[in-house]
């Protein structure tokens, strides 16, 4: 499975912050048995705009390319307020890059397995889960 790419950006000058970098193409969550995160990240935003998770995320690096995606174990849990909650994992990969700029990237995923899933699991068309994120205090909500 491919995961996203983001553009590579020179580190700057004096370690200030490089501008947000785009990944311009969203990739599927990626249901595995037991998600876990890479190399360090810290999200900062999450948003969720039609079947699209949208992420700003910051990290070191700067030196090459750096990957994400988004993990999940594939079931559902009971939020606090009754309803369907998943927890995900953003998992950002460095390739190695140990270059310490701070960067600001907005990586895109696409939501479709886990709205599949739900219908599969609740048979209707409609519905809404919690998207809660380890290691965050970011959540968003899902609604189709």
């Amino acid at each position: 499975m491919q995961t996203p790419a983001e553009t590579p950006v020179e580190a700057p000058p004096g370690g200030q912050q490089s501008p947000v970098a785009t990944d311009s193409t969203p990739s599927a969550v990626r249901v595995t048995a037991s998600p876990s995160p890479k190399d360090d990240v810290a999200i900062k935003s999450v948003e969720v705009q039609g079947d699209t998770l949208v992420a700003r995320v910051m990290h070191s690096g700067g030196c090459g390319q750096h990957t994400y995606e988004l993990l999940w174990a594939g079931s559902f849990q009971k939020s606090a307020a009754g309803g369907a909650q998943a927890e995900l994992v953003l998992a950002h990969d460095a390739h190695g890059d140990m270059c310490e700029a701070l960067l600001n990237r907005t990586a895109s995923f696409d939501l479709a397995p886990l709205k599949q899933r739900w219908r599969e699991q609740n048979k209707s068309e409609h519905g809404a889960v919690e998207l809660r994120f380890t290691g965050s205090q970011a959540t968003a909500r899902y609604t189709f």
